[in-house]
């Protein structure tokens, strides 16, 4: 029987979509983060000849109009090494507060924003899977030490502004900066 929209089996997973998938069943996501968490799009770091998948992870909550979405800032990081997927750090960031003048609790913004209100559920779900296998080839290249494309970049910039949440730009400017400054400023 096929349903609408069917679920991608696991095989058909992005690596990256099945990382957003698999870090809920660590222990230490379980033990740390409320099941009901939004995990957002990863911020790549290279450190030490390693890549890391930096997963913020951030609070939604359903509003009264049918549709929408609260969404909260970020309230932690999980680091994962991308190599084994194992998660090598854990911070709470109203702990660790790295952007003072930021709102760290309470609402920020409502989802859908408009680059993506207008898009069926199909159309959106299309295009974070193609930015989410897009985040499979850009680890792949920090890790070989190559360079990206033009094309690849600006592709994948189109898609990574307009999926992110704009409320959440300033949080992930704070969290991967030179991330944000190479693939934020190029559309």
């Amino acid at each position: 029987m096929k349903t609408p929209l069917a679920q991608k089996s696991r095989e058909t997973l992005s690596k990256t979509e099945q990382l957003l998938q698999s870090i809920r069943q660590t222990p230490l996501f379980r033990q740390v983060i409320p099941l009901e968490a939004g995990i957002g799009l990863p911020i790549p770091l290279r450190k030490e000849g390693k890549v890391y998948a930096i997963l913020p992870c951030f609070g939604f909550a359903p509003t009264a109009t049918k549709g929408q979405t609260t969404v909260f800032p970020p309230f932690a990081t999980i680091t994962v090494n991308w190599a084994n997927q194992v998660p090598v750090e854990y911070v709470n960031l109203r702990f660790r507060n790295p952007a003072p003048e930021l709102q760290w609790q309470g609402q920020i913004g409502i989802f859908p924003h408009p680059a993506v209100a207008q898009m069926t559920l199909g159309e959106y779900k299309e295009k974070r899977s193609e930015l989410l296998a897009m985040y499979d080839e850009m680890f792949k290249t920090l890790a070989s030490d190559a360079n990206f494309s033009d094309e690849w970049t600006t592709r994948f910039s189109v898609l990574l502004r307009t999926l992110m949440e704009p409320p959440l730009e300033p949080y992930y400017r704070v969290l991967g900066t030179k991330f944000c400054d190479r693939f934020l400023e190029v559309v």
